[in-house]
């Protein structure tokens, strides 16, 4: 499997968000990393076809509603206060993404439990915390094995021991589909990425192997050098 993005650019008005970007990815764990406003989430809307922009963007010789079938995507806000019970909503996904009915059952039970809600999947999504909405909002994402997952800030909202559990997760996950994730938050990526791409004004500054990036995964050498090349 292979994304392939060529010139890709975004823009709003008079505001380029993403300036003419290529990118080529296969099966793994892809850390797309920037500060806030660097247009990490305009990139990814656009990849997932959210996203009018210039430039294309296949999946194995797939655009549009061929990436589109085969899509996991959790956006960067939260999942909203519905009156769905958690088991209810990944059910709809599951029809979303035409799960047969006798399937659906195990789906949902694989992901409550693949996002530690299994305790909590007959509750409304109205009675869940924040960090519990961000749960089922990633769960959301991996119904059905896609082969292109892509997850927006997929941490925010989450504590230390929520956000270990999510890496582990997309860990496995990429072994068999192309993971992109987005974070400002090295810690997030710093173990089990296998990319690395900086975005930093609309612009990759950076987009390579992670262990090229600072000569190493010592927390402190990755921030540093991240530091080095986005603007303060």
């Amino acid at each position: 499997m292979t994304l392939t993005v060529d010139e890709l650019t975004v823009r709003y008005r008079k505001r380029t968000a993403v300036d003419a970007v290529s990118w080529r990815l296969d099966e793994g764990f892809h850390a797309l990393l920037g500060p806030n406003g660097a247009g990490k989430s305009s990139l990814l809307r656009a990849i997932a076809t959210l996203q009018p922009a210039a430039g294309t963007v296949e999946r194995d010789g797939h655009t549009g509603e061929g990436i589109r079938e085969q899509l996991g995507y959790c956006p960067q806000e939260n999942l909203g206060r519905s009156r769905f019970t958690v088991r209810e909503h990944l059910a709809y996904m599951c029809w979303l993404h035409r799960i047969p009915d006798p399937k659906t059952p195990a789906e949902v039970d694989r992901i409550v439990e693949l996002v530690s809600l299994t305790d909590r999947a007959d509750d409304r999504i109205s009675a869940l915390s924040g960090g519990m909405r961000r749960r089922v909002g990633i769960g959301s994402a991996l119904v059905g094995n896609p082969s292109l997952v892509i997850l927006d800030e997929p941490s925010a909202g989450l504590d230390v021991a929520q956000r270990e559990s999510l890496s582990a997760v997309l860990q496995r996950v990429a072994a068999d589909a192309i993971t992109v994730v987005s974070t400002h938050i090295v810690e997030d990526v710093l173990d089990h990425a296998d990319t690395l791409t900086v975005m930093d004004q609309s612009r990759f500054v950076f987009s390579g192997a992670f262990d090229d990036f600072a000569g190493s995964r010592d927390l402190e050498a990755v921030r540093s050098r991240y530091l080095e090349m986005v603007t303060p």
